[in-house]
């Protein structure tokens, strides 16, 4: 994979060399030489380069792939939680539900206040 930036190209490279020894430093800031050199910083090797991409088309396939069983083998535990979370809400909202019912209330109409007196009769 290479990308070309000016006069530049950058390529993703993978590299092989012995486990006691490290990169030389660039002269380039933050970067590193492909000559591997031991603690003493004496020339060793050359580091072998690979290709890049291909490696990193693995490593994410595999990636990708343990992503996928995972989420194949957490989906049954997922659905109960769901399942689970739902029923909870469920009940909780019948139980709202319950306790805002509004109780029927009866009115009794009233004719009047009650007289003190019985009414007088008047003779005509």
């Amino acid at each position: 994979m290479e990308f070309h930036r000016g006069d530049w190209i950058w390529e993703l490279m993978l590299t092989k060399r012995p486990s006691d020894t490290h990169f030389s430093k660039s002269s380039t800031p933050g970067g590193e030489s492909p000559l591997a050199r031991d603690d003493d910083n004496t020339l060793v090797t050359h580091a072998v380069l690979f290709d890049g991409t291909k490696t990193a088309l693995v490593i994410f396939g595999a990636g990708v792939t343990l992503g996928a069983a995972a989420a194949v083998k957490a989906a049954p535990h997922v659905k109960s939680g769901l399942i689970s979370l739902k029923s909870k809400l469920r009940r909780r909202a019948e139980e709202t539900t319950d306790a805002e019912t509004p109780v029927p209330l009866t009115v009794v109409a009233e004719d009047g206040p009650e007289p003190s007196e019985p009414p007088r009769l008047r003779a005509v």
